[in-house]
């Protein structure tokens, strides 16, 4: 073997160099426990003593070497100077190391080329990736902006619009152009340019990432346009700000939307006014926030005889009349400053706040009746001649609450009412317990005939020329469970300002006819009806029904109409209803005649078939200081009373005197409690 003595066997060349590169790969970083390492080590270890036994092989064995040594992945330097170690021992060693050092770096160089050929075109390829990604990205940013449907805008730091998408220009009716030139603060409402100045600047400033607002801008062509405007800041990596990005959305459909569902649910439908939940609102701001000294006054307008026009002249025109008075009323509300609505059917009330002197309630309350004289124009139709009652409050602020304020305006409307058509009645303290009375009436009044507290009484009429029965009267009652027995002077005319009295009007008529079956000592019956319940276009039916029920003759029943009800009108529904009762073949009579303003001729005009002289003429014509000119025009009056074909009833007869008087003058008829108390029969 060339190189080496005899003595020493190719093997034990090996186990010494494999100890050697073990050791020297070990303190290279490896352990004693990897196998891989300890198999490159006897790899080394054959390599190189291949190298040394056979000098010609050095150069393929420190290829081998090498390549060994390159896969152990141990630190360069490291496993160059395992190499050193390993084979500067043996003899010859050196003549070994220099192939093996050489190819070694002349391998690692390689690599290291490799590695940064590979290097660099990673970076190029992750450069080029990272730019196509970016053009694609402001491609797809740009397109997006381009054709996105809400308007977009990129700012500046210092609050400008640099660039603005189509949307955005068509927003705002601005060019681009122009829109560069301004800035979105610039064109909002001036109750929004401030909230939105400042969230701009703190959003600048970077204090903000985002922020989210409703503006409504002003655009060029003066349209208000309502929008959601929605700003978000653009940070460089540093964190620094650099520029803003707004985008608004068109959300004016969508607030019209609220403003109309908003404006439906506080105002009334009809007249457009604000509705009775609006007004207390304003009542309640009103009285809670007035300042020292002001007044706070309310009028309370109700029509006269609304709805009778209703029933008569139908509910279009009803309606139109409403109209026409609200549009009026809202003039003269307007001048003063006042706040009007509508409360409910024909009542409508009128909020005034001022400092004292400025307004004064009634004075106000006056204008607004003058705005309704003259009549109102109905197509197709007669003019309607329009009065309103109105009630009156007025009170310094503070003194009373909404609700106390309230109640007595209604307090005062109703007495108003009472008193006659156009009257105006201001709040009494005084008048409050009475009418309170009159509320729990009215309050009472529904359901009033399920609970069964009606009751009829009779009181008979006389013939006075045999003093035979004539027929007798039904006088309504009512037994209240609190304030007694109420006779019709205390809940008829409440019950006739709504349709309580039909109900009522039925109950009595079926009762009458009813109770006139039971008796057949009784020759008829005199009923007295409102009328409301003569505008009613089921009361003939219900007149019918009641005859049909009783199997009466219609001739044994009377309705009665009192002459200021009939006398008062000029509307054909209640006469035409008289005339179809007449053709019916009930009676018709004209009750308290003499009390209003009508004459004997107008009576012609009526299919009415008795009358009844009202008590006041007896009474006048048998008084101890009578004039007997008033007992010759009694007389008269009875005489051309059967000159027109109408028997002739005298009322209040209550003595002996007046019963000869009424007897003498030629009265077909008396009636009165001379003749008899009346007596209750349900």
């Amino acid at each position: 073997m060339n190189g080496l003595p005899a003595a020493r066997h190719r093997d034990e060349v090996v186990a010494e160099l494999s100890l050697s590169w073990r050791k020297a790969l070990f303190d290279a970083g490896g352990t004693t426990l990897d196998e891989e390492l300890r198999l490159s080590a006897d790899l080394l270890a054959i390599a190189c003593a291949a190298a040394l036994t056979d000098r010609d092989q050095a150069q393929d064995a420190a290829d081998r070497a090498s390549r060994i040594l390159l896969e152990t992945r141990l630190p360069t330097p490291q496993a160059v100077r395992a190499a050193v170690c390993a084979l500067s021992g043996p003899e010859g060693g050196p003549d070994v190391l220099g192939p093996l050092l050489a190819r070694y770096t002349t391998e690692v160089q390689r690599q290291l080329l490799e590695h940064q050929d590979a290097l660099h075109r990673a970076v190029q390829g992750a450069r080029d990736h990272a730019e196509r990604a970016r053009r694609a990205s402001e491609a797809r940013f740009r397109a997006l902006f381009t054709e996105a449907a809400v308007g977009m805008a990129i700012g500046d730091l210092t609050g400008g619009i640099v660039d603005a998408n189509p949307a955005m220009q068509a927003l705002l009716g601005y060019p681009l152009s122009e829109l560069r030139r301004t800035t979105l603060t610039d064109l909002a409402r001036d109750s929004d340019s401030d909230p939105l100045r400042a969230d701009y600047e703190a959003l600048m400033r970077g204090d903000l990432d985002s922020f989210r607002a409703e503006v409504c801008f002003t655009r060029r062509d003066m349209r208000v346009l309502w929008t959601t405007l929605t700003a978000f800041l653009i940070r460089a990596e540093d964190g620094e700000p650099v520029f803003p990005v707004t985008v608004v959305e068109d959300i004016t459909a969508r607030h019209d939307l609220q403003a109309r569902v908003l404006h439906q649910a506080t105002h009334d439908a009809l007249t457009g006014l604000p509705n009775r939940s609006l007004f207390l609102e304003r009542l309640e701001q009103v009285v809670n926030q007035a300042r020292p000294g002001t007044r706070v006054a309310l009028c309370f307008l109700d029509l006269d005889g609304f709805k009778y026009l209703n029933d008569s002249r139908g509910h279009l025109v009803g309606d139109h009349v409403l109209q026409e008075v609200a549009r009026r009323l809202a003039g003269g509300a307007r001048r003063s400053g006042s706040l009007l609505a509508r409360l409910a059917g024909d009542e409508f009330a009128v909020l005034i706040t001022s400092e004292p002197g400025q307004v004064h309630p009634v004075e106000l309350a006056r204008e607004l009746q003058a705005t309704l004289a003259a009549p109102i124009a109905v197509e197709g139709q007669l003019p309607v001649a329009v009065r309103a009652s109105v009630g009156v409050v007025d009170v310094r602020a503070g003194e009373a609450a909404a609700s106390d304020l309230l109640r007595a305006a209604e307090l005062s409307l109703h007495a108003a009412k009472d008193d006659g058509r156009g009257t105006i009645v201001t709040h009494d303290p005084s008048r409050t317990a009475r009418q309170l009375t009159r509320f729990e009436i009215a309050m009472s009044l529904t359901g009033l005939v399920d609970r069964d507290e009606l009751a009829l009484s009779y009181q008979p009429l006389v013939r006075l020329t045999d003093r035979g029965l004539h027929s007798v009267e039904a006088l309504l009652r009512w037994r209240h469970p609190r304030l007694g027995n109420l006779s019709p002077e205390l809940f008829v005319s409440i019950a006739e300002e709504s349709s309580a009295i039909i109900p009522i009007g039925r109950w009595a008529l079926d009762t009458a006819c009813a109770d006139l079956a039971e008796n057949p000592d009784w020759p008829a019956v005199n009923v007295n009806v409102s009328i409301r319940q003569l505008y009613s276009p089921t009361f003939v039916k219900d007149v019918r029904n009641a005859l049909d029920g009783s199997s009466l003759s219609p001739d044994r029943l009377r309705i009665e109409v009192t002459e200021r009800v009939l006398m008062g009108t000029d509307d054909e529904v209640p006469l035409g209803t008289l005339r179809s009762l007449s053709d019916l073949g009930v009676r018709i009579v004209l009750d308290d005649f003499g009390t209003g303003y009508s004459n004997l001729a107008a009576l012609r005009r009526f299919p009415l078939h008795e009358l009844k002289l009202a008590g006041t003429f007896v009474q006048a014509a048998t008084a101890d200081d009578a004039d007997p000119v008033d007992v010759q025009f009694v007389a008269t009056l009875v005489g051309l009373a059967h000159t027109l074909g109408l028997l002739v009833t005298a009322e209040g007869v209550e003595t002996e005197r007046q019963a000869q008087l009424v007897r003498a003058v030629g009265c077909d008829v008396g009636q009165g409690w001379f003749y008899g108390v009346d007596a209750e029969r349900r």
